[in-house]
């Protein structure tokens, strides 16, 4: 019975201390900010099936913001929110170009990510902190796009179009979903400008679970005697602008997923104040008091 009250104390001490360390302060860090606030801006891109790499000249502007934990040195997470705009093309391609599709995009995204810094950084009166580090950094996001085909200068919105036939031709795939899950993982360089700046030119790919990004998914070419025109007969032309397609001949690659990514550089304002040195006798009496 005492061992049983025991642990439980023991494990209550415990779970204070992890408290702490996740409300209050990095523990073992001797970096003096715990909180970041700032921007990003740069340019957003895609991969997928109208382009196996990266068109840059499909590149568009990008811009977002967060606010940053520091944990340490070597450890940060951050929760933002970043738009941006992709876009592709077959005639981008010469193997593609025959098919004709073309598709845009916004991408909404609220993003959590975990920063892995390869030195400890940290400011000018950081105890034995470097002003410049690579970095790394991987999390998870939630984000929206609304893919869209133009037509004689006028946007098409695609998913509403059923281009594969969803829910009209049989065997056709279902309908996608216009919010889902991303994994956002890149890196880049960190530089501290002074007491106050951070200054980051980074790269960051999201590896999605779709591969509708472009509407170009895992269905094959619908009949086009099949397909509903009553509501808008767009959708017999963005199925197959070129006519170059069989009914049930593989319109996407079902294996490849799409990505879309954001390159730039973000600037953070350092909100004053110290974090918690290494351990001291003094505790915090809401916490560590029974």
């Amino acid at each position: 019975m005492v061992y049983i009250v025991s642990s439980e104390i023991s494990m209550k001490k415990a779970f204070r201390y992890l408290l702490a360390f996740l409300l209050f302060c990095p523990y073992f860090s001797n970096a003096q900010h715990l909180w970041e606030v700032g921007a990003f801006g740069g340019i957003s891109n895609y991969e997928g099936g109208m382009a196996p790499d990266p068109v840059w000249k499909e590149s568009h502007p990008a811009a977002g913001i967060f606010v940053k934990r520091v944990m340490n040195g070597y450890v940060s997470y951050s929760l933002g929110f970043n738009y941006g705009k992709i876009s592709g093309k077959d005639s981008n391609s010469s193997y593609s170009a025959p098919r004709g599709l073309n598709f845009q995009s916004n991408i909404y995204e609220l993003s959590t990510q975990m920063e892995f810094n390869f030195f400890n950084f940290g400011t000018k009166s950081d105890r034995d902190a470097l002003r410049i580090s690579p970095y790394i950094f991987i999390g998870l996001s939630l984000f929206h796009f609304d893919p869209m085909g133009e037509y004689n200068g006028k946007l098409y919105d695609l998913q509403n179009l059923a281009t594969q036939g969803q829910g009209s031709v049989a065997g056709a795939p279902p309908q996608y979903d216009l919010t889902q899950v991303s994994i956002p993982i890149g890196g880049g360089v960190k530089f501290n400008l002074s007491e106050k700046f951070n200054l980051l030119i980074l790269m960051g790919y999201r590896a999605t679970f779709t591969t509708e990004l472009d509407d170009v998914g895992p269905g094959n070419y619908p009949d086009p005697a099949q397909l509903p025109t009553r509501n808008n007969p767009m959708n017999i032309y963005f199925a197959d602008p070129t006519n170059v397609g069989i009914p049930g001949q593989q319109r996407g690659n079902p294996d490849k997923r799409d990505w879309y990514l954001f390159t730039g550089i973000s600037l953070s304002y350092i909100i004053p104040g110290r974090m918690c040195p290494y351990p001291r006798s003094t505790r915090h009496p809401s916490i560590f008091t029974d």
